[in-house]
């Protein structure tokens, strides 16, 4: 009888609950499946581990009093070589074999060559140099044009007895034409920051022991020249293809000889040769010197060896896993100038790559982002942190939040990309990975906190490397993983883990050396620094529970 009550009293609630049943409880029941259901449908497996995002860096067993352990990249363990070369194959080289660390002249060998098959064999695909002008107008320069000026220029130089060469150009394929030059022909290359008064240029000139100047059409005062920098004789004007037919040797101070790229291309074009000079192991690629900015608003002079642009070229190269590795279907477009050594170094991997490297000639600070891509379409891009900052203040780009702002944010957090919408028209539309350097030498106040970064992320659906960089470094010293969505605590500064060309340790009071998370003054060590050790004096780091840096 008890067992029947029971079944009565039941039947009863059920009838009383369907008997309310209506239009609107249909809706609600409706949604409350849907929120159950799509995300058993539509989840996935995270885009990479928690444990991986959980301990980002591998950590010495030992310490020295007042320092913390040394810190190093999770892919190269501590007793082993830090990453050194790039893996150069040269043909008939076992397939089993790690190859050469190769230098930059192997760089341009692989860009001229194309893709090679698992034989080492060329396939015919080759990335491409895209020099864009404006809005309106894209170059795409051949390979075999590009050599030609290569062996010219460097011809050129040697024949005059060059020793060392200044440059001071924008980003373009001249400017990197003319490093691979000084590879090749063996004269050392200085490369000056672009758009500085003329009284400033010449006195970082006169600085440098150049014999040679590479330099825009006009952008120098020979006569001021003359009486700062003693050493330079030859100038190498670069003019643009509406200038061509301009004699830029008329009115030259007496003691220089000028001519202009263009012309000594041209009047060469039929005895020189478009071939990539043949290797040659025995001989030493001279350095690349760079003056860079520092603290006080002037400039130091650093001197990368090839050894350490290829150690950072790698290491930048490593901080792409497998499924996303640069490859010739990409586009690499720097926002940012090719005298910082990152851009430098990620350049050099674009082409090591074959992928396809766009090139424009305004790139710093406050660069309009959407309209330097527009007409390239790029997939990575190089951004500094005030180019970013000034596109998440327009009002064009504030995300209005509702239902896709907290689906995105969802995804996020669940550890996976959002899918980017296909009907985009925004030239970003087709960024993976936005690439921003942060410099040392900055002010604290240009410092990218984590929630702008997911913001950044949330907006743009691309995958985000927010690196350290300093002078004494080639390429970066951490860099954020492309895989980490996590917003750390909003205002907090994270710039990643080491990179696997350094090592990293922190120096201080020693009862906070020994803590979880020490912080200090950072020492870096590894082939892409130069001179092998550097301290970064004035910047305060603290390592955090997942063994990346913050900064303080």
């Amino acid at each position: 009888m008890a067992e029947a009550g029971l079944a009565e009293r039941l039947d009863v609630a059920i009838a009383e609950f369907f008997s309310s049943w209506n239009i609107w409880t249909t809706i609600l029941a409706l949604v409350l499946v849907a929120f159950l259901i799509y995300p058993v449908l539509t989840g996935g497996d995270p885009d990479t581990h928690p444990f991986l995002l959980a301990r980002q860096a591998q950590v010495a067993p030992i310490r020295q009093s007042g320092e913390s352990a040394v810190y190093r990249a999770i892919d190269i363990p501590h007793g082993y070589p830090l990453r050194a070369g790039l893996g150069v194959k040269d043909p008939g080289t076992p397939k089993w074999s790690s190859g050469r660390p190769g230098d930059l002249r192997d760089i341009w060998r692989n860009a001229a060559r194309g893709v090679v098959n698992e034989e080492g064999n060329s396939t015919g695909t080759k990335g491409k140099i895209l020099t864009v002008l404006g809005r309106e107008k894209v170059i795409e320069h051949n390979f075999d044009d590009l050599t030609l000026g290569i062996n010219v220029i460097g011809q050129y130089v040697k024949r005059n007895n060059g020793q060392s060469v200044a440059v001071c150009l924008s980003n373009s394929v001249e400017l990197l034409s003319a490093i691979f030059a000084g590879s090749f022909y063996g004269f050392s290359t200085i490369l000056l920051p672009y758009g500085l008064p003329q009284d400033k240029l010449n006195s970082l000139l006169a600085k440098t022991s150049a014999d040679h100047v590479i330099a825009e059409a006009g952008s120098l005062d020979l006569d001021d020249l003359a009486s700062t920098a003693k050493s330079i004789k030859t100038v190498i004007w670069v003019t643009r293809s509406t200038n061509d037919h301009m004699n830029w040797t008329e009115g030259t101070p007496d003691g220089y000889t000028v001519t202009s790229w263009h012309e000594l291309v041209e009047k060469s074009r039929r005895t020189a040769k478009s071939d990539v000079l043949p290797l040659d192991k025995d001989s030493q690629v001279p350095p690349v010197s760079v003056f860079v900015p520092t603290a006080s608003g002037g400039y130091d002079l650093v001197k990368y060896t090839s050894e350490n642009l290829i150690s950072a070229t790698a290491a930048l190269l490593a901080t792409l896993p497998r499924a996303h590795k640069l490859s010739p279907s990409d586009t690499l477009l720097p926002t940012t100038p090719l005298t910082d050594s990152y851009t430098l170094s990620w350049t050099f991997a674009a082409l090591f790559s074959n992928a396809t490297l766009s090139l424009n000639s305004v790139a710093g600070d406050n660069i309009d982002i959407v309209h330097a891509t527009s007409q390239s379409s790029p997939t990575i891009v190089l951004a500094s942190p005030a180019t970013v900052t000034t596109y998440l203040n327009h009002p064009d780009t504030k995300f209005t939040g509702g239902l896709g702002k907290f689906m995105t944010q969802r995804t996020l957090q669940q550890g996976n990309m959002p899918a980017k919408g296909s009907s985009s028209t925004s030239p970003l539309s087709h960024v993976r990975v936005l690439l921003i350097p942060q410099s040392t030498t900055a002010p604290a106040s240009t410092r990218l906190s984590s929630s702008t970064l997911h913001t950044l992320r949330t907006l743009l659906k691309c995958r985000t490397g927010y690196a350290l960089t300093a002078p004494q470094v080639a390429g970066a010293i951490a860099q954020t993983n492309i895989f980490d969505y996590r917003e750390k605590r909003g205002k907090v500064v994270g710039v990643g883990a080491p990179l696997s060309s350094v090592e990293v340790h922190l120096s201080g009071e020693e009862n906070v050396m020994g803590t979880r998370t020490p912080r200090g003054t950072m020492t870096v060590k590894g082939p892409a620094v130069v001179g092998g050790k550097t301290t970064i004096e004035g910047l305060q780091v603290q390592i955090d529970d997942d063994h990346t840096l913050l900064l303080l």
